[in-house]
């Protein structure tokens, strides 16, 4: 009995809660570089309250940024990619939410824990009664922190899906912003952007830097 409360509230420190995802807007800032045809601007997106999201992000490497780019012509711009350096990979908006989400399934090990301990205790019926009692308890812990952390991730995901930047034309007087997702092998260094665009002229590139997360 005594190893089997052990594990359990080692299972309850190792997850811990399951955070509710509190909705944050997109950062909508000016477009304050400009180059020939096309200005922009990059700026790392506030996670807001939801701290469990950025420790992840941060343990992971990931930084997620707001992309702005602003066609001051008076011609179509058509914003073909990104360019990062070799040590900087741009994510799909899939990806990075499998680096930041919280672990749902692993809740349920609250009750699994106790009911696997309870077949090893060689049938005795104290035992068992014990080991049943905890598993109840820990299913009545674990299944709401489940279903709030599969909540809490699709909405996530959502906001990543909905706001996620993609290259693309742009009128002129145009301005687009979206979230780009970032993973570097520093997370606090800053990494140079290139976007490659076209107009009736060839082609062109914008020098952006996105900015590296702040030390805590």
């Amino acid at each position: 009995m005594k190893a089997a409360l052990c594990v359990l509230l080692l299972a309850l420190a190792g997850f811990g809660c399951a955070r509710i995802y509190r909705p944050v807007t997109l950062l909508a800032l000016p477009a304050t570089v400009r180059g020939p045809g096309l200005s922009g601007q990059v700026v790392l997106q506030p996670w807001g309250d939801n701290s469990r999201y950025e420790r992840r992000a941060l343990n992971s490497h990931l930084r997620v940024a707001v992309l702005t780019l602003e066609n001051p012509s008076e011609a179509e711009v058509e914003v073909v990619r990104l360019e990062l350096p070799d040590d900087a990979i741009l994510l799909s908006h899939e990806t990075a939410l499998t680096l930041v989400r919280q672990r749902a399934l692993g809740y349920l090990s609250f009750s699994l824990i106790p009911g696997i301990l309870a077949l090893g205790s060689g049938g005795d019926r104290y035992g068992v009664a014990i080991f049943g009692a905890m598993g109840v308890i820990g299913l009545g812990i674990g299944l709401p922190n489940t279903i709030i952390a599969s909540r809490s991730n699709r909405h996530l995901g959502d906001f990543f899906r909905d706001v996620a930047w993609s290259p693309g034309p742009l009128g002129p007087g145009q301005i687009r912003r979206g979230l780009i997702f970032i993973r570097s092998r520093d997370p606090y260094a800053a990494v140079p952007i290139r976007v490659i665009h076209r107009n009736p002229t060839g082609d062109r590139r914008l020098e952006l830097v996105c900015p590296g997360i702040p030390p805590h």
